[in-house]
């Protein structure tokens, strides 16, 4: 799930992972995916639990991703997950087209569909983070772990439709992630070993 990675490229053009970035990528795997889950049981009548652990999941998963963009900085990644550029976009098409040939795109640090893909997906994380934190200071009936007392519901609704509708995307770039990380190691990329096992 990190969108920084960073690492030199070996003879057969597999990405060697930087430990930093193997360690952001494993903890957003973890906290975010959890979170994920979580979302799908909120709205269970039953128990309020997983509302509460939604909510601080929900802040621990902002300040994984807030790290993620600092990292993202610091390794100058923004061109690369945001190739919004002519140059860049046509790279992006190329490689959607590559993959009707059964050429899967490059991963790692490279500019094409691999980075402009997540760069959909930290986007969509952090409007989830972003909209999710608003939600924590409108929750009507002092849901919320921060003590509040909201009475607008109008406003709460509003801004769990966006929430809701973000996760969609986020569940999509989520399910792409994984799959295209099992087609790579299909593929004899050994990518999932290299992000997951440290030097």
């Amino acid at each position: 799930m990190s969108n920084s990675d960073v690492g030199s490229t070996t003879k057969g053009g597999v990405t060697e992972f930087d430990n930093t970035t193997k360690t952001i990528h494993t903890v957003m795997a973890i906290v975010l995916t959890f979170q994920m889950f979580i979302g799908l049981l909120v709205h269970d009548p039953r128990t309020k639990l997983y509302l509460y652990a939604h909510e601080y999941v929900g802040i621990a998963s902002t300040i994984v991703i807030l790290v993620e963009w600092l990292w993202i900085y610091t390794v100058s990644q923004f061109p690369v997950l945001f190739p919004w550029n002519r140059a860049g976009m046509q790279q992006v098409v190329r490689d959607i087209k590559n993959l009707g040939k059964r050429i899967l795109p490059e991963g790692g640090n490279t500019v094409g569909l691999s980075g402009f893909w997540h760069g959909i997906g930290i986007t969509s994380f952090t409007l989830m983070a972003l909209t999710g934190i608003l939600l924590l200071l409108v929750l009507p009936r002092g849901n919320s772990i921060l003590g509040l007392h909201s009475n607008d519901f109008v406003l709460y609704t509003e801004f769990a439709v966006v929430h809701r509708v973000i996760s969609y995307t986020a569940w999509v770039y989520l399910g792409g992630h994984i799959l295209f990380a099992i087609l790579h190691e299909l593929n004899g990329k050994g990518i999932i070993r290299k992000m997951f096992l440290y030097k």
